[in-house]
């Protein structure tokens, strides 16, 4: 079964290249059972590009910034148990998009290697620039 909830509003733009993303939810079955896949279109400087990102990719980079970064943005909490409710999947995805617009708009954060790696700036991001 797949579920997808896609935003209907102009995607969040950040301060250092006009980074934007939109984010969407897919349910997926593997052989380690169901999980959520997360699609981030991106758009930097007028390329457009899409990721597929599984909600631990997104702990792990909060990990890695909270580390090194003051004050970071808030990333929702895993939950215990697996919820693939549409109401739970659809208050995920916007908090997320909060999240990554937040995360977005920080200069310290865009110019760090793991936000550039999550978001394949060094394939697709041809014109960001590191400020």
């Amino acid at each position: 079964e797949r579920y997808d909830f896609t935003s209907d509003d102009e995607p969040s733009s950040g301060g250092v290249s006009t980074m934007k993303q939109i984010l969407k939810a897919r349910i997926s079955l593997s052989s380690t059972g169901q999980h959520v896949q997360w699609t981030i279109r991106c758009s930097c400087s007028g390329e457009v590009w899409s990721l597929t990102k599984r909600f631990s990719e997104f702990d792990s980079l909060h990990g890695v910034l909270s580390k090194c970064l003051v004050c970071m943005p808030q990333l929702p909490s895993k939950s215990a148990v697996r919820q693939f409710s549409e109401e739970y999947l659809e208050a995920r995805k916007n908090f997320l998009n909060v999240y990554l617009a937040d995360l977005c708009k920080r200069r310290d954060a865009m110019n760090c290697v793991e936000t550039q790696l999550f978001f394949d700036l060094a394939t697709h991001g041809a014109s960001f620039r590191q400020r």
